[in-house]
């Protein structure tokens, strides 16, 4: 798998984050993009940041 230095840095920084390693943020990710896939998009759901009743940021999630 080829990916620019920009996404890479970007999971080496979540992975420190994390205190995980690059290959497990790779795969969370996928299993995010399945949630929103099955879930979200096909019911007709939005993904969303939520604190407690309010919505801080909602999240579309484009599958073209």
């Amino acid at each position: 798998m080829s990916i620019s230095p920009e996404l890479y840095q970007l999971t080496e920084k979540l992975a420190e984050n994390n205190n995980t390693d690059i290959a497990n943020v790779i795969i969370n990710g996928i299993a995010l993009l399945g949630i929103a896939e099955e879930e979200a998009k096909k019911k007709g759901y939005k993904l969303g940041i939520i604190d407690g009743d309010r919505v801080i940021k909602e999240i579309e999630i484009d599958l073209s």
